[in-house]
């Protein structure tokens, strides 16, 4: 088995396209086959480098993946090889057909009732006729002639039996006159030369599998078998797009989803893999494609964050620091801060935020921790004077021995601390951090005010 993934480096992977490139990665895992990337860069004016390095990025943090990449801008001498033989054999023929003429035979048709199809007038052109257009300064295109009356039937991996008539089809073009493929037969030729048997992709590319298999019928190829996605939607209903929010993987990873945790979300709302915490080798153990929904799925960030806390729950404090070094935290961070800091995060961009909290460093105070602590002197000379008995039970005994309310205490001495107003639970903050660098802090807290600290209370 081989599969294969092709993005257009025209913009950033989105999470409808990266939910394809898993599908047909865990296909090709579970059935121990071949996953392949194919750049399909022959939209020379919209197409970037710098999109296909974003591209490549993305999925080396999604899947891992480093490989061979083919890049059909690379290949055209291919495609325009059979082309010519398409041409040869009757079986393709030169139009010369201006944009302009295209769209009022359109118009016409639709205005008599009729779809709009090409009418074939290029078709037989006579010799002295196509010299005469060329001398005018028309560069022909390349049509295919799709066969009279065909009808063209497949088995959809997801959706079932399809039939489709050859004559809603049209004559369609596979070259164009500046000499670059179109879509349909670039695909099919890179398809066959790859040696791709599977193609998986969105439902909205399931009415090019028609034109693509009267073309391997016409290459006298074998097809790969096909089998179209459902699209996904926002939380409204609608196509999913920019505004439902950040969708893009480079967003994403900003934003401190783990990779394993998207994954399992995408392979779960679209039944590929039962909706269950799943590390990499368990959604492979259990991708299916009997158990892909033929309905649209909804892609909800509420959702995935659930997923994210889950896997960031799971992961090894190794793993996070490794993830949080690839989002630029470039200082030592211990096990246990790790460990018990990963338990109050939905992401690891929360998890960053909390790290400078268990530095040797001084903070920062909020606005609303500066508020917090004004009227705290007595807390905090307290919590100082407790501290110096001890850490063991300091917390307990700032509590029992306060004047005020247990939320106050815990208010001031959470800024005083972390610099917050809300975050991890205090009893873990203070159980991570020592007892040289908690009087540091309330003894920051205390000057910054311009309150005089001893260890007496008042």
């Amino acid at each position: 088995m081989r599969t294969r993934f092709a993005p257009s480096p025209t913009g950033s992977l989105h999470v409808g396209n990266a939910r394809v490139a898993l599908y047909n990665w865990l296909l090709a895992r579970k059935e121990g086959g071949e996953f392949l990337l194919r750049i399909e860069d022959t939209d020379l004016e919209r197409s970037s480098k710098a999109f296909e390095r974003e591209i490549l990025r993305d999925l080396e943090w999604f899947l891992g993946w480093r490989g061979e990449v083919v890049r059909q801008s690379e290949r055209l001498d291919i495609y325009r090889r059979y082309a010519s033989e398409l041409l040869a054999e009757g079986k393709a023929y030169r139009c010369y057909c201006t944009p302009e003429e295209l769209e009022a035979m359109r118009q016409r048709q639709l205005s008599e009732g009729r779809p709009p199809r090409y009418d074939r007038r290029c078709l037989k052109l006579s010799e002295g006729e196509r010299r005469h257009l060329e001398a005018e300064g028309r560069r022909p295109s390349l049509r295919f002639m799709v066969p009279d009356g065909a009808e063209v039937s497949f088995r959809d991996l997801i959706f079932g039996p399809q039939t489709f008539r050859a004559e809603d089809l049209g004559d369609f073009i596979i070259l164009r006159s500046d000499g670059l493929p179109t879509y349909n037969f670039a695909c099919v030729i890179d398809d066959h030369l790859m040696g791709i048997s599977h193609v998986l992709r969105g439902e909205d590319h399931l009415s090019n599998t028609p034109r693509q298999l009267l073309l391997y019928e016409a290459l006298g190829w074998q097809p790969p078998e096909f089998g179209h996605l459902p699209l996904l939607l926002g939380p409204d209903g609608k196509p999913l797009s920019k505004r439902h929010g950040p969708s893009s993987l480079g967003e994403l990873r900003e934003m401190g989803i783990m990779a394993v945790a998207l994954a399992n979300y995408l392979a779960a709302i679209g039944g590929a893999v039962k909706e269950e915490v799943l590390e990499w080798e368990g959604m492979v153990e259990g991708f299916s494609l009997a158990g892909i929904s033929r309905r649209q799925a909804v892609f909800d960030l509420k959702r995935l964050y659930w997923f994210n806390r889950a896997h960031l729950k799971r992961a090894r404090a190794a793993e996070l620091k490794k993830a949080l070094q690839d989002m630029g935290w470039e200082q030592e961070v211990r096990d246990e801060v790790i460990e018990q800091m990963k338990e109050e995060v939905s992401s690891l961009l929360d998890l960053q935020k909390l790290l400078p909290i268990f530095s040797s460093e001084g903070i920062f105070l909020s606005p609303e921790a500066e508020k917090a602590i004004e009227g705290a002197e007595g807390v905090l000379r307290l919590a100082l004077e407790e501290l110096s008995r001890g850490k063991d039970g300091w917390l307990d005994r700032v509590l029992k021995e306060a004047r005020v309310g247990k939320g106050r205490v815990f208010k001031a001495l959470r800024a005083a601390l972390t610099g917050e107003t809300k975050g991890p639970e205090l009893k873990k903050v203070v159980a991570l951090l020592d007892a040289v660098t908690i009087r540091r802090r309330i003894e920051d807290a205390l000057r910054r005010r311009g309150w005089p600290y001893s260890f007496t209370t008042p």
